[in-house]
């Protein structure tokens, strides 16, 4: 039979084992998250955006508390979301920007991101609720440009031309390109302008309407 003694000896020793599993889950966990927020901080560095993320997202679902690792994810979805901005994704910005504020509401470099995409939504519901044209218009200029740099690739390729065979009729071709492409950019320049008026007018037309529309506070005489 099993001793009193024999039985309370096991018991000490089963308590005391599952407490050191326990505390050495604890530090498992604790290694892992530092090595998930050090590899993310090693991508930053590098301009690993997307690797970043990945890597503070997987340290934040071992520790959802964890201070560096929220940071750090702030700092790469504010990078993410600058990116986007610049490339003309202000809907994905405004997602990630409002994704890194939540992580970190205080950052600064966020927050003046945030007030960035905000006046450039303002801008753009006042451009599209203005003037019907705006897409098919900007349409236009984007193929506008896209000529310009064709022929300008045109213009280098009989530059390069001429430089292996020596053949002044590729210099003609490039200087004929060249007149083309300064008529070119005159009239991308022209309707840069135009562009800009009618958007402009739009804007002005609409804040007049809404004064009009106001109630008039003076008094009745």
């Amino acid at each position: 039979m099993v001793s009193i003694r024999t039985k309370i000896v096991a018991a000490v020793f089963a308590t005391t084992f599952t407490a050191a599993l326990a505390g050495c889950g604890g530090t498992v966990t604790h290694w892992m998250v530092d090595l998930r927020s050090s590899q993310a901080d090693a991508a930053l560095k590098t301009g690993s955006v997307a690797e970043a993320l990945g890597e503070y997202q997987l340290a934040l679902r071992l520790d959802p508390k964890n201070v560096h690792a929220r940071a750090g994810l702030a700092r790469a979805l504010t990078l993410r979301a600058k990116a986007e901005f610049t490339d003309s994704k202000l809907d994905d910005a405004g997602t990630d920007i409002a994704d890194a504020l939540r992580y970190a509401p205080s950052d600064s470099v966020a927050l003046a991101l945030a007030g960035q995409i905000e006046q450039a939504r303002i801008r753009r519901e006042v451009v599209l609720s203005n003037y019907p044209l705006y897409e098919s218009m900007a349409t236009s200029i984007a193929d506008s440009l896209k000529t310009l740099v064709s022929t300008n690739a045109q213009i280098s390729k009989e530059l390069k031309a001429f430089r292996a065979d020596y053949d002044t009729g590729h210099l003609t071709k490039a200087i004929v390109e060249s007149y083309d492409l300064e008529d070119e950019a005159h009239r991308a320049t022209q309707r840069l302008v135009s562009y800009r008026a009618l958007v402009q007018s739009g804007a002005v037309n609409r804040a007049a309407a809404a004064a009009a529309d106001a109630p008039n506070l003076l008094p009745i005489p």
